[in-house]
């Protein structure tokens, strides 16, 4: 028999979560939101949305959970830029991208149109630092905004496999995948390329073969990178006069176009199933208020910069997705590794995709078409002009009480590490069937689902291709290509124990309080209680301040730093004078960060060590003494900062960084760079 929980019921983990994530909080930290006041916030006043919501049928983004009904911050999950060739096009990018963070979303960046690392600038007779070092950059950026935000951030960085730089890509994981953690790696490959590869006629190159080699090792190794086969993308671009699918957001379900974003939701599967067959009905009525729920969503939609604005509007890309998958089937008592559920997966999709493209139509010619479609050859009338993608689904899966995405059952019992180092343990319901979990599944069965959801899907299927730990690089290789072949947009691919550390991890025994309920404990064992967020000490109202005038060629600037009475820095604040300019936003960026984390007890010797090195424009001599040559304004400032407030981390060296070219830091009595070299 099948273990239901009653209707609205929340499970003890989703409350924690609520409570830990979503539940809006007042300036000290303390939660000013009940559960109930939650679901009225994210329903908007409609009592058929709350429904919806409460029942679990439908849960929007976790950005949507987060900001809707605050008047803060971006509602959706999911952006992409294209960075370009130029250093104000890098730290424009680095400043929405930050912005972008602060409030839940993830965002992914298109790499390849940047130069070579070493390529002559023609403008500064300098080299160019190639995608690598871009990397680095907006990985410093996402790990300050992850300490003070509520959960980690997320990034994918898509690099083209003819860029000059492919190799070292390919391998920037491989030695210390912890370096660049809050990034997800994809090599764009064309169909050009995949021929090549199968050896079809024409296309043989020994050289792609090499590089996919090169590809398959490092995935098997480390799990990264993953593939995103961009013409397989492209084909389905519904706005091509607009540009092209260069990339995709961090989990690879959503291609897009430069500085666009996509509002994601997830119909919760479990809920329209029996043992004796759907719910089509319900289901039908769920998908077409989900439609409408997100395009209301979307309506009361800011971002924090006017071309993100524009390029969302424009478009009006909507993703609605499914979870509860792999508990539907079990429901029903079919196999997840069985060709019966492989036609329900397509059948389930086509539905759902019909549906949610009649409600657009609907609202196309009540509330209007996407703007990018009025007035076009086809005469379209759609209101968005996509609808349908797969998410991974973590926290919203947990609150929903369901399994992820499209994924089958990760284990029996499991642990699921979250961003703040709290560790969940749960357990599957008791079905009719006993599950095989995703590494008894075989890996052919992963790919055919992804497949199958693909088919019917507007944008792309988040699903990772769970292998054992005795899987081979044949393996991998031959899913890649059966990924490619079956009409797969990207192929993401786990090999389990691959990286030291996992999000889901198997245990033996489970974890259960007497009444059988999964327990929530820290991962240093600390008695078993749960681990509590840093606790933010402001400043008083009047406090001492140090202020520091910079000059940096024609660049000129002050810092402030407030301090509290035993004379530790507590706030930063940082004034340019060519106010309204990119420099400014990412300064005051930084100073609202900065002073965050100063104020949850990071000591600032934690944070310099991130920053110092930084190079960009505007750079070079000062009339400081003690720093006469900067990489950049950050690298002058945390380096300024270390010296006047500095504890542990030691000094500045006058020495370069012979890998990187940043600034050494005397480190525990050894000569160290931000990079990771080190002379000891």
């Amino acid at each position: 028999m099948i273990s239901v929980s009653a209707p609205n019921k929340l499970s003890e983990n989703a409350e924690i979560i609520l409570k830990k994530r979503y539940l809006q909080r007042d300036e000290n930290d303390n939660i000013v939101e009940t559960i109930d006041q939650f679901w009225d916030r994210v329903s908007m006043g409609r009592s058929d949305y709350r429904e919806m919501l409460s029942s679990l049928k439908f849960l929007p983004n976790s950005p949507t959970l987060f900001n809707l009904g605050t008047g803060r911050g971006t509602l959706s999950a999911c952006f992409k830029f294209d960075v370009p060739d130029s250093m104000d096009g890098i730290l424009s990018v680095a400043h929405k991208a930050g912005l972008v963070q602060k409030f839940g979303g993830g965002v992914g960046y298109a790499l390849s149109n940047l130069r070579h690392a070493g390529a002559h600038i023609n403008s500064t007779h300098g080299k160019a630092c190639g995608p690598i070092r871009v990397i680095k950059h907006y990985q410093s950026l996402a790990e300050m905004i992850t300490q003070g935000g509520k959960r980690d951030g997320a990034q994918m960085a898509i690099l083209s496999v003819d860029h000059p730089d492919i190799r070292e890509f390919i391998h920037m994981k491989d030695k210390d995948p912890q370096r660049f953690n809050t990034f997800n790696i994809s090599v764009a490959v064309t169909d050009k390329f995949m021929h090549s590869i199968i050896g079809d006629g024409e296309y043989i190159d020994s050289k792609n073969e090499i590089t996919f080699d090169e590809i398959v090792d490092s995935a098997w190794r480390t799990g990264d990178p993953g593939l995103y086969f961009i013409d397989k993308a492209e084909e389905s671009n519904p706005t091509p006069w607009l540009g092209k699918l260069t990339g995709t957001n961090p989990c690879a379900e959503v291609p897009l176009l430069d500085n666009e974003a996509c509002l994601l939701g997830s119909v919760n599967l479990s809920k329209f199933v029996t043992p004796n067959g759907w719910l089509m009905d319900e289901l039908k009525d769920t998908v077409e208020l989900a439609v409408e729920y997100l395009d209301d969503v979307l309506d009361r939609n800011t971002f924090p910069d006017e071309n993100i604005t524009k390029a969302v509007f424009l478009t009006r890309k909507l993703g609605l997705g499914v979870m509860g998958w792999a508990d539907a089937l079990a429901i029903q008592g079919v196999a997840y590794d069985s060709e019966q559920a492989i036609q329900l997966a397509e059948q389930i999709m086509r539905f759902i995709d019909n549906v949610a493209s009649g409600k657009s139509f609907q609202l196309g010619t009540t509330k209007g078409a996407a703007p990018c479609l009025v007035g076009g050859p086809d005469e379209v009338i759609v209101r968005n002009t996509t609808l349908t993608c797969i998410a991974p689904t973590g926290s919203i899966s947990l609150i929903a009480g369901c399994s992820s995405g499209i994924e089958p059952h990760y284990s029996h019992e499991w642990t699921r590490t979250m961003g703040d180092g709290t560790i969940l343990n749960e357990s599957l319901p008791k079905f009719s069937i006993v599950p095989k979990t995703a590494m008894e599944i075989g890996w052919q069965w992963h790919v055919k689902h992804q497949a199958a959801f693909q088919k019917y899907t507007d944008l792309a299927v988040s699903k990772t291709i769970n292998m054992p730990n005795d899987a081979t690089r044949e393996d991998i290789r031959d899913a890649y290509i059966m990924m490619w072949e079956r009409g797969c947009k990207g192929g993401t691919i786990f090999r389990d124990g691959c990286r030291d550390e996992q999000v889901l991890n198997t245990v033996d025994k489970p974890t259960r309080n007497k009444d059988g309920k999964p327990l929530l404990f820290p991962m240093n064992g600390n008695n078993g209680g749960v681990i509590s967020a840093s606790t933010r000490t402001k400043l008083p109202i009047d406090r001492q301040a140090s202020i520091h005038k910079m000059d940096i060629g024609n660049f000129e600037g002050y810092v402030t730093v407030g301090l509290y009475p035993d004379g530790r820095p507590g706030e930063l604040f940082i004034q340019s004078h060519k106010e309204g300019s990119t420099i400014s936003g990412l300064l005051d960026t930084i100073g609202i960060l900065t002073s965050l984390l100063l104020q949850h007890g990071v000591p600032i010797d934690g944070i310099a060590t991130k920053l110092i090195g930084s190079a960009f424009e505007p750079s070079g001599f000062t009339r400081n003494s003690n720093i006469p040559k900067t990489t950049s304004v950050i690298d002058y400032i945390f380096r300024w900062l270390i010296a006047k407030f500095g504890t542990s981390v030691g000094v500045v060296n006058g020495n370069l960084c012979p890998d990187c070219g940043g600034h050494v830091m005397l480190q525990e009595g050894c000569e160290k760079c931000m990079c990771g070299w080190s002379r000891c």
